[in-house]
């Protein structure tokens, strides 16, 4: 994966955050998202958030390089691109707090072993097989626009009774797995077949001016919960709709004629990019894309909502658009 990185200059500042940095492996470490013991190994590196609710968020102990650390107004800095490896939760939680009015955009780069024997190839001043290797720019954007042009609804928008952390347990209709099950069952009886395609879920906010879209990653009959693929938490009242991949190849359209950052998750259907009439930069890999738009400081302080800072996604079919002024 290749972002060549910029000399720097007032608008532009290149960087690089690794383990070196304080970063650590939790995609290694943890193997779920609740802890009721923390182990000697894992408290070295992370201190967990207890709340009324959930404890969904490690509290990081990275330290930005000084090439972010010494920008005298980090309100300056409107756009962070990068390209990565898959962990890059605690890097996204720390750009978040360091740059709240920076949209961030970045790409999780293929593995590489079979290749060249490293485990990512990151390019930038120098080769790196892990990390985050980007640029800061003090220049005008558009928010980034995310679709998800590869799926397909299976039920209505049902509403959130409870829930705790990032697990589902009680949706208008009943319990969370059975109105997943009912919704599955008249999906079939409608003459899909399918029976071992990936399930998604769109959650919506209260309100039904925001959502974001994660895979469901387990559930219980039994208990009637439903997990869903996020560190963050979900809240009552809420929105959630099941959705399912299509089978069509996923066509990505923009309502603008200029995108010029595209970034993709490719599947066995594969990812066609928009048609555009000028140079545009990016890429499709099965790792997927992270993005985040400016936080207004009254949501800053809500920080483990799932609507609230930047976000990593991994949905086949889906994109991300952003417009440069």
């Amino acid at each position: 994966m290749l972002l060549h990185s910029p000399e720097p200059n007032e608008s532009s500042v290149p960087f690089y955050v690794g383990d070196e940095h304080g970063r650590q492996r939790l995609r290694e470490v943890a193997v779920g998202r609740w802890h009721n013991h923390i182990t000697d190994r894992f408290k070295q590196h992370a201190e967990w958030t207890h709340g009324p609710i959930s404890a969904t968020r490690a509290q990081s102990h990275i330290q930005l390089p000084h090439e972010l650390a010494n920008i005298a107004d980090p309100s300056s800095v409107s756009l962070i691109l990068f390209a990565s490896d898959k962990e890059t939760r605690q890097v996204l939680d720390k750009l978040d707090s360091q740059f709240p009015r920076a949209a961030k955009l970045g790409i999780v780069g293929s593995q590489t072993p079979f290749l060249n024997g490293r485990d990512y190839t990151l390019l930038g001043p120098h080769i790196h097989t892990g990390g985050v290797v980007g640029v800061a720019f003090s220049t005008h954007v558009c928010m980034p626009r995310v679709m998800h042009t590869g799926l397909e609804s299976i039920s209505d928008v049902l509403k959130i009774e409870r829930c705790k952390g990032n697990v589902v347990l009680e949706l208008e209709q009943g319990d969370a797995t059975h109105s997943l099950i009912a919704a599955l069952r008249k999906q079939r009886m409608d003459g899909d077949a399918r029976v071992d395609s990936r399930l998604f879920a769109r959650v919506t906010s209260a309100q039904g001016d925001k959502s974001r879209v994660f895979q469901v990653t387990g559930g219980n009959p039994a208990k009637g919960g439903i997990a869903l693929d996020t560190l963050r938490d979900l809240s009552p009242g809420q929105g959630i709709q099941f959705m399912m991949q299509s089978e069509s190849e996923h066509q990505v359209t923009s309502t603008s004629h200029n995108p010029r950052v595209c970034f993709g998750v490719s599947s066995e259907h594969g990812f066609t990019c928009p048609e555009v009439t000028t140079q545009m930069f990016g890429g499709a890999t099965e790792g997927g894309f992270s993005y985040g738009t400016p936080q207004p400081r009254a949501t800053q302080t809500n920080c483990g909502s799932v609507f609230t800072g930047s976000t990593e996604c991994a949905v086949p079919g889906s994109s991300v658009l952003l417009d440069l002024d």
